[in-house]
């Protein structure tokens, strides 16, 4: 199986800044680590009432296994939990997504 990573970012190319923010991130960049891809999209949930938690729900449905991002609330956290996902928070305000691809990657 392979691992998909959704990577919080402030903008939609892999040269964007992670976004520290999960529910209300602008952007998700979804790394397979097996093929070496990504895709960029909107974060479909950022002005709706916990964002946070249907964002766990829509990437829990595409495959996700891991999310990288900079913070979450206790109820994303719990819901994390009972979803199996893993969570990596990072709180490097100046990281690029592709520099964290590249971590993943190696």
């Amino acid at each position: 199986m392979s691992k998909i990573f959704a990577i919080t970012s402030s903008g939609k190319t892999e040269r964007s800044f992670l976004d520290l923010r999960f529910g209300k991130c602008e952007y998700l960049v979804l790394f397979d680590v097996a093929k070496n891809q990504y895709a960029i999209e909107e974060n479909p949930f950022i002005s709706e009432p916990h964002s946070g938690i249907k964002l766990v729900n829509y990437l829990k449905e595409h495959g996700v296994t891991t999310i990288v991002t900079g913070e979450v609330g206790p109820m994303v956290s719990e819901r994390l939990e009972k979803e199996k996902l893993q969570l990596v928070l990072l709180h490097e305000e100046r990281i690029r997504v592709d520099e964290i691809m590249d971590r993943i990657g190696s």
